[in-house]
């Protein structure tokens, strides 16, 4: 009885960590780091040598993560992870499945992705049936944040 218990404690434990992302890679050069790829502050991520991995944290922060001989170590994040945010916008950052889908926006009007400048309102377009317009606007957005 011990045993069970104490793995269950264990197994809870480890589900907890993998769920604590600090940020997810929304673009990057290196083949074997999709966008999409959630990570953590301190984590290494295997970016080769002159690659890059963009990451945004939930807040909207962005880091430029630069590839070297071991890799690239994920920075300190600067506000606490929101799962959820973090969540959505792995769902709008990973690569559209293929085929058939569903539950697209048949009626109303999307908005034109220029006028979708914060966070927020770029993950609430997504939810709202517009992806497209949410993922074009998300592109803008990492451009505008990244420029030093």
């Amino acid at each position: 009885m011990r045993k069970t218990i104490l793995g269950f404690m264990l197994a809870a434990g480890l589900a907890g960590v993998a769920q604590a992302a600090d940020y997810v890679v929304v673009k990057s050069s290196d083949p074997s780091v999709k966008p999409g790829l959630e990570v953590s502050a301190g984590e290494r991520v295997p970016l080769g040598v002159g690659q890059t991995a963009t990451l945004m944290s939930a807040s909207g922060s962005v880091s430029l993560l630069r590839g070297g001989a071991g890799g690239a170590a994920v920075p300190r994040a600067g506000a606490q992870a929101d799962p959820a945010r973090l969540t959505a916008l792995k769902v709008l950052v990973a690569p559209a499945p293929t085929g058939s889908t569903f539950g697209a926006r048949r009626s109303g009007v999307c908005p034109d992705p220029t006028t979708l400048t914060t966070l927020d309102a770029i993950l609430s377009v997504q939810s709202g049936g517009c992806a497209a317009q949410a993922r074009a606007a998300l592109d803008a957005y990492v451009e505008q944040q990244a420029k030093p």
